[in-house]
C-alpha cells in the first residue's frame, strides 16, 4: 500500500488533496489536529493532518497462456456475433411490414435489441392489422414495461427527501425546481439542506434559489450536523425538507461511502437517484449498480432536452425496477420539471412513429 501524509487548514481541503493525489480509491487511515505558529500560546493556527493510503496495482505479466486464452475469447465473441446476426436476419425476414417499421423505429430510438424483439413478439401475438389498433396496443405494452410514475406524495404528513447522483446531472437545479413547485403551486412549507460542501458554488446557487422562493436553507458539514438538523432543529417544522448532496463519480467508493454514512433511513423518507438522459445506457446501468449501496427509492430523470433518442425510458426500467418520479427538460426554475407521467413518456417515445 502506498501511504502519504497530507496537511491542510480544514478537513475538506485535506480530503480534496488526498483524492487529487491518490485518486478515488484512497482510504483514510488516520486524522488528527494540531496547533502551529503563534507566540506564547497565542495566535496559533489549527491544522488538520490526514494519513491516507491506496493499494498499488501490480501489472500482471503477459504470458503465452494468457495470449492464447485471449485469442480463444476473441474467437468465441466473433462466433457469437455471427450467430446473433444470423438470428436477427431470420427474425426480421419473418416480420410483416408494419411490425418491421415499429422494430426499426424503436431500434433508432436506442431500445435494447432483446427488449425490442420482446415487444414485437407481443404485438405479433395480437394479430392486429389496422394501424390505429397496432399503435394503441404498442402504447399499452410500453406503459406496462415502464410503469406508473411516483411523485413525492406528502399524504398529510411531513417528509424528508434526499437527492443523489453522479456529478453534473443537475441535482441542485432539480432540488430548486421541486422546492418552488411545492411552495408556489401547493402552498407547502419547505426547507432546504445541502451537504454539498465540496463546491462553494453549489451552496451559493442553492442559496440564491432559496432567497428567490423565500425559504430557509441549512448547510450540513457532517453526518452529525445533518442528524441534528433532521431530528432536533427542523423536526416537525416543515411539510417538506429537500436535501441536496455532492455529486460523485460512480467509481468513487470514498464519496459513496460518505453519502451512505450521511443518510440514515430512520431520518430520510425517500432517496431519489438522479440520472441524466444524455448518458449512454450502459453507463446508466453502472451508475445504478454503484449507487445501489444508498438504497434509492425512486429514479429522477434529467436533461430530456439534451437527447434526441428516448429508448432509455425503456432500457433503464429493464435493468432497474425502481419507479420514475420526475422528468426535467431545461434550466428554468420552476417550469422545466414534470411528474413522470406515462402519457408524457409515451408521447416522447412514440412521437415520430409512422407505420
Amino acid at each position: 500500500m502506498k501511504v502519504k501524509k497530507y496537511v491542510a487548514e480544514t478537513m475538506q481541503d485535506a480530503i480534496f488533496k488526498v483524492k487529487a493525489d491518490l485518486g478515488p480509491d484512497a482510504i483514510i487511515l488516520n486524522t488528527s489536529k494540531y496547533k502551529t505558529g503563534g507566540f506564547l500560546g497565542f495566535f496559533s493556527k489549527t491544522m488538520v493532518e490526514v494519513l491516507a493510503g491506496v493499494e498499488e496495482k501490480k501489472a500482471e505479466p503477459v504470458t503465452g497462456n494468457s495470449l492464447a486464452l485471449q485469442e480463444i475469447a476473441d474467437l468465441k465473441n466473433l462466433v457469437y456475433e455471427m450467430h446473433q446476426n444470423w438470428e436477427n436476419d431470420r427474425f426480421l425476414k419473418g416480420l410483416p411490414e408494419e411490425l418491421l417499421g415499429i422494430y426499426k423505429y424503436l431500434n433508432e430510438q436506442g431500445v435494447f435489441d432483446h427488449l425490442n424483439k420482446e415487444i414485437i413478439r407481443l404485438l405479433e401475438k395480437k394479430e392486429l392489422e389496422k394501424r390505429e389498433a397496432l399503435l394503441s396496443q404498442l402504447s399499452l405494452i410500453l406503459k406496462e414495461y415502464i410503469g406508473e410514475g411516483q411523485a413525492i406524495n406528502l399524504n398529510g404528513r411531513d417528509k424528508v427527501v434526499a437527492f443523489v447522483g453522479a456529478t453534473g446531472v443537475g441535482k441542485t437545479t432539480t432540488v430548486a425546481k421541486l422546492a418552488a413547485h411545492f411552495v408556489l403551486d401547493e402552498g407547502k412549507k419547505v426547507c432546504l439542506i445541502t451537504t454539498d460542501t465540496y463546491r462553494i458554488a453549489a451552496v451559493q446557487q442553492l442559496q440564491t434559489y432559496s432567497d428567490i422562493i423565500n425559504i430557509p436553507i441549512h448547510v450540513a458539514y457532517s453526518d452529525i450536523e445533518l442528524e441534528r438538523l433532521l431530528s432536533v432543529d427542523l423536526k416537525g417544522k416543515y411539510d417538506l425538507i429537500l436535501i441536496d448532496t455532492a455529486g460523485s463519480s460512480w467509481n468513487d467508493q470514498f464519496q459513496l461511502g460518505r453519502l451512505k454514512k450521511i443518510f440514515k433511513k430512520e431520518l430520510v423518507d425517500e432517496v431519489h437517484l438522479i440520472l441524466s438522459l444524455n448518458t449512454k445506457s450502459q453507463i446508466q446501468k453502472e451508475i445504478i449498480d454503484k449507487f445501489s449501496i444508498l438504497s434509492p427509492d425512486k429514479l429522477l430523470l434529467t436533461k430530456l432536452d439534451e437527447t434526441s433518442k428516448y429508448g432509455d425510458f425503456l432500457n433503464i426500467r429493464n435493468f432497474c425496477k425502481l419507479p420514475y418520479s420526475y422528468i426535467t427538460m431545461g434550466q428554468n426554475v420552476p417550469d422545466d420539471i414534470r411528474v413522470a407521467d406515462l402519457d408524457l413518456i409515451i408521447d416522447y417515445l412514440l412521437g415520430d412513429l409512422d407505420v
